[in-house]
């Protein structure tokens, strides 16, 4: 995990926030509990100004993904992580189903 702060005494991006935190993440999956390296309540802080969280979170949920079938253990884990951002408030930006993998298939 990795955050950058940035500040413009002006304001960023037509607002009146004069920082702006941008965070990547990318999680990796362990065998013991928590079972993901970075806790929730790492990566999803409050603060007094936006903070964009980006990355490969290797969760799955079916509010990002609806169709997809999950396991018991898939669901609670993944729920910790989306209960954690929605109560600070975060808001998920990827439309639902559309999978974010990387890179395409280019023989296909």
């Amino acid at each position: 995990m990795l955050s950058v702060d940035v500040f413009s005494p002006e304001g960023l991006f037509g607002s009146p926030h004069r920082s702006l935190r941008v965070t990547s993440v990318y999680l990796l999956r362990t065998n013991r509990p928590p079972y993901c390296s970075i806790l929730p309540e790492l990566i999803f802080s409050f603060l007094s100004y936006p903070h964009l969280v980006l990355g490969d979170l290797n969760l799955h949920h079916p509010l990002a993904d609806p169709g997809r079938s999950l396991s018991e253990r898939e669901f609670i884990i993944s729920t910790r992580y989306f209960d954690a951002g929605f109560d600070v408030p975060y808001h998920l930006h990827n439309t639902h189903g559309v999978y974010t993998r990387f890179p395409f298939d280019t023989i296909s």
